[in-house]
């Protein structure tokens, strides 16, 4: 984001040193859309703002094609230095179904050596083969409202087949950049002129995180076998299935999904899906997705295309260097936070609301969690004697016995009474006490 801002700035400044004064209160002679463009950022489409006095529309428009343009920079420096295959690619998704909007980003940079019959122009566009590091993220929401960024970043291989299709192999380390979950992706995909497929082994590098107030969850494994049909060269069919290792609990379980996409526009997509095995059984999606070219000069709108033509899409060569699909969000599962761990560990912790009590008082213990926990917990609180030279005499100052506290459900903390017992032989510098706690049985 500085990058960019910064890129933006610096072309914005350049535009306001090298072009003519405009038109102001002392009515300066606005300059020809001719000098606008002689700029060379595309300014020609500002002046007409210019030309009624709109300073502010103007200066948007300026800053747009500026930022235009830095994205284009981009795009073309990196092809120029990396190849043809060099790309950033974007897309935003928006769905009603609690997820809201998404984005995903990707940066494909191609690789040059001489690995796996790979020749030094391999990056032209001309070989039959690509390999290529790819990186990216994707921001989306999760059904609880918890903002989440999935990076994603690894080595990919593809290469042509007979008759133009491609295979191609990936390895692409995933990371939740909020609760440092992390996996491990290994995946074949294949892309024809009739459709496309993907088998992918997902392995978790990292173990249970802390997630949402009273729970731990965890990035899942398992293998995802999913199939494409081009039904147009605008619609397709898409089913999936999913062996995941875990649902919680330590119980391997299924998941499938039967989807359909229509992208009647080359920026536009429609994608709905419907889930019918496992614990997802019956959810249903729908999804709306945007994918605008990046930079670039200012291009006419693509034509709508309605519901395709029935084999076109097989007349289209599939694309070596298309950033690797279907490694965006890291699937997680989620279980109690065990109340037992926390108690083990000391971040529990027990304590008397008072500093000092006299003989025969009544006392309030508390019992502390370091989050809301998820149930009613029933924890046993039990008086000991204090430490230095006068520690406190069971049976004398208190009734050695269990007292039961429990913290509600949503709760951080609970509170329980207790009588002390009257010592009158009590010496003046008094005695110690503690408390301890532990699970009820």
């Amino acid at each position: 984001r500085i990058r960019a801002a910064a890129a933006t700035f610096l072309l914005t400044t350049g535009l306001a040193l090298s072009l003519p004064a405009v038109a102001g209160a002392e009515g300066a002679a606005l300059p020809a859309p001719a000098a606008w463009d002689s700029s060379g950022l595309g300014l020609e489409g500002c002046a007409q703002a210019l030309a009624g006095a709109n300073r502010l529309a103007a200066a948007d428009c300026a800053a747009d094609r500026a930022f235009q343009l830095a994205l284009g920079l981009a795009q073309s420096q990196g092809q120029a230095l990396f190849g043809h295959g060099f790309s950033l690619s974007h897309r935003m998704s928006f769905s009603p179904f609690g997820e809201g909007l998404a984005g995903d980003l990707d940066l494909v940079v191609p690789l040059a050596a001489p690995v796996l019959g790979f020749a030094a122009g391999a990056a032209d566009g001309d070989a039959g083969s690509a390999l290529f590091l790819q990186q990216g993220v994707t921001r989306w929401t999760d059904g609880h409202g918890f903002r989440r960024n999935d990076a994603r970043y690894g080595p990919a291989w593809r290469f042509a087949l007979a008759g133009g299709d491609v295979l191609g192999v990936s390895a692409l380390m995933q990371e939740n950049l909020e609760r440092g979950h992390r996996r491990l992706v290994t995946g074949i995909d294949y892309d024809g002129r009739w459709g496309h497929g993907w088998l992918q082994q997902l392995t978790p590098t990292s173990g249970w995180l802390a997630g949402r107030t009273g729970y731990q969850e965890r990035a899942v494994g398992g293998t995802r076998l999913g199939l494409g049909l081009d039904v147009t060269d605008t619609v397709s069919l898409e089913a999936s299935l999913a062996r995941w290792q875990d649902d919680g609990d330590g119980r391997a379980f299924m998941d499938g999904r039967l989807g359909a996409a229509w992208k009647p526009h080359p920026w536009l997509g429609l994608r709905a899906g419907w889930g019918g095995i496992g614990p997802a059984a019956d959810t249903g999606s729908l999804q709306v997705t945007l994918s605008v070219p990046f930079g670039g000069k200012a291009q006419r709108l693509p034509p709508w295309q309605g519901l395709g033509v029935a084999g076109a899409a097989a007349q289209n060569a599939p694309d070596l260097w298309r950033p690797v699909a279907n490694v965006d969000r890291i699937q997680t599962v989620e279980r109690i936070r065990p109340v037992a761990d926390l108690v083990a560990s000391g971040a529990v912790a027990v304590r008397f609301l008072q500093e000092t009590a006299t003989t025969g008082e009544r006392i309030v213990l508390e019992v502390t969690f370091p989050e809301a926990v998820v149930g009613d917990v029933r924890l046993v609180a039990r008086l000991v004697p204090g430490s230095g030279d006068n520690p406190a005499v069971a049976g004398v100052d208190y009734v050695d016995r269990p007292y039961e506290i429990t913290v509600p459900d949503g709760s951080a903390s609970g509170r329980v009474e207790v009588q002390l017992l009257f010592n009158p032989d009590v010496e003046a510098d008094g005695r110690t006490l503690s408390v301890k706690a532990a699970l009820a049985s």
